[in-house]
């Protein structure tokens, strides 16, 4: 077991996959939460009273979403590594289909796609919960905790780009909640009874 565990952390070096991989979860988590937001203010706009139905709504985006981000970036990465592998055929004069370089390519492969379509749907996933509390909590105190929890992953997303670019964690925390908030206040502009 150990021996595959090392195995595949040499082919997540060699491939980069591990760097894609960190950008692809960090984009989609972004997508994902402030799609789910935008649902979940939509749906306490229009005066739903009904926890059902951003359940329902939320994870048929959640599920969408992450189907389209695993067929899509396996698709797109495969055409990438692919095209890659075969220059490196034709320069090489030889076929390498069976080698690390060529296992470790299909497998960054697999590990892209997974992260590009499951990060936005946990975030989402995330964002719904607080209306499975419904008969717990009001539909008033689940709209603002799911956006509480919005924010709270907007923050956390920050703190770990902060870290990754070796800037002040917080203040890139701030950055990405900012960019919440306006959201919230765009799409609540956008989506009021007077404007609809």
């Amino acid at each position: 077991m150990m021996r595959y565990i090392e195995l595949y952390k040499r082919y997540l070096l060699v491939s980069r996959a591990y760097e894609i991989a960190r950008r692809l979860f960090v984009m989609n988590a972004f997508d994902g939460t402030l799609t789910i937001m935008g649902v979940v203010i939509g749906a306490h706009l229009s005066g739903l009273d009904d926890p059902w139905v951003v359940i329902t709504a939320g994870v048929g985006g959640a599920v969408a979403m992450g189907i389209s981000g695993i067929s899509g970036a396996y698709m797109a990465e495969r055409a990438e590594r692919m095209r890659d592998l075969k220059k490196l055929e034709m320069a090489m004069l030889t076929d390498l289909g069976d080698t690390h370089f060529a296992k470790a390519s299909r497998f960054a492969t697999l590990v892209v796609a997974l992260v590009d379509g499951v990060s936005p749907a946990i975030c989402a996933a995330i964002l719904i919960i607080p209306y499975l509390l419904v008969p717990l909590l009001s539909i008033d105190a689940a709209f603002y905790t799911s956006l509480g929890s919005g924010l709270l992953i907007l923050f956390v997303l920050g703190i770990f780009l902060g870290r990754i670019s070796e800037e002040d964690t917080l203040r890139m925390g701030i950055r990405m909640i900012l960019v919440g908030l306006t959201t919230i206040v765009i799409v609540s502009l956008m989506l009021s009874p007077g404007q609809i």
